[in-house]
C-alpha cells in the first residue's frame, strides 16, 4: 500500500463545486438520503503506474463535515477482486485506528459480505451518516450497511484523515488540491 499515490491531474475539468451534481449519484442513495448533495471535489487514486479508481466526495452541507452527512463515490479503472479492496481497507483501517482484534475481524467479515469483486467503471458509493454509520451502494442498488458509527468514521479515514497514505488525493476531495472545478457544466 505505501506505492499507492494519487495523480495530481483531475478526471473532471469542467464540474462546478456549487452547483449540486445529483445526476451523479446512484438513484438508490438519492431516493434513501434524500440530500442536496454538492461535490466537494475529486481526484485518481494509483499505485504505481496503475490508475485504480477515481474518487468524489460530496457534501450535505458547503463543506466537507465530519458532523454531517457526505458520500464518498469510487469509480473504478480496473478490475480488482473483492478480497483485495477488502484486505487494503482492513490494512489501513488497522494502521490508522488500531480496532481491538476482534473488532477488526468484524468489520473485515462484513465488509467481505457486502463488497463484491469490481470491473472497469463499477462504482462503489458510501454514504456516511454521522453517528449512525455508513450504507454502501453499487451504480444501481444497496449492497448493505454498516450499522456503527466507530466503523464508519474509521472507513473515511482511509480517504479524509490527515494522516492517510494519499495527501494529495485527500487535498483534493476536500476541495484543497490543485483541482479547479470551474462553474458552467
Amino acid at each position: 500500500m505505501k506505492a499507492f499515490e494519487q495523480l495530481d491531474q483531475p478526471f473532471f475539468d469542467e464540474l462546478s463545486l456549487n452547483t449540486t451534481q445529483t445526476d451523479l449519484l446512484p438513484q438508490a442513495l438519492l431516493s434513501a438520503h434524500p440530500h442536496t448533495w454538492t461535490m466537494s471535489g475529486e481526484g485518481v487514486f494509483s499505485w504505481t503506474v496503475f490508475k485504480l479508481y477515481r474518487a468524489r466526495l460530496f457534501v450535505s452541507g458547503a463543506h466537507y463535515d465530519l458532523n454531517q452527512p457526505f458520500v464518498l463515490d469510487l469509480s473504478y479503472l480496473r478490475t480488482l477482486p473483492a478480497e483485495m479492496i477488502v484486505s487494503a481497507s482492513i490494512d489501513e483501517l488497522k494502521r490508522l485506528r488500531q480496532p481491538a482484534t476482534e473488532v477488526l475481524q468484524s468489520w473485515s467479515d462484513t465488509l467481505h459480505r457486502i463488497v463484491p469483486d469490481v470491473t472497469l467503471d463499477d462504482r462503489l458509493v458510501g454514504c456516511f451518516t454521522p453517528g449512525q454509520g455508513v450504507s454502501f451502494y453499487s451504480a444501481t442498488a444497496l449492497l448493505g450497511e454498516i450499522s456503527d458509527p466507530a466503523f464508519a468514521e474509521a472507513f473515511a479515514a482511509i480517504w479524509l484523515d490527515p494522516e492517510t497514505r494519499s495527501s494529495s488525493l485527500r487535498a483534493s476531495l476536500l476541495g484543497e488540491g490543485a483541482v479547479t472545478l470551474k462553474e458552467g457544466i
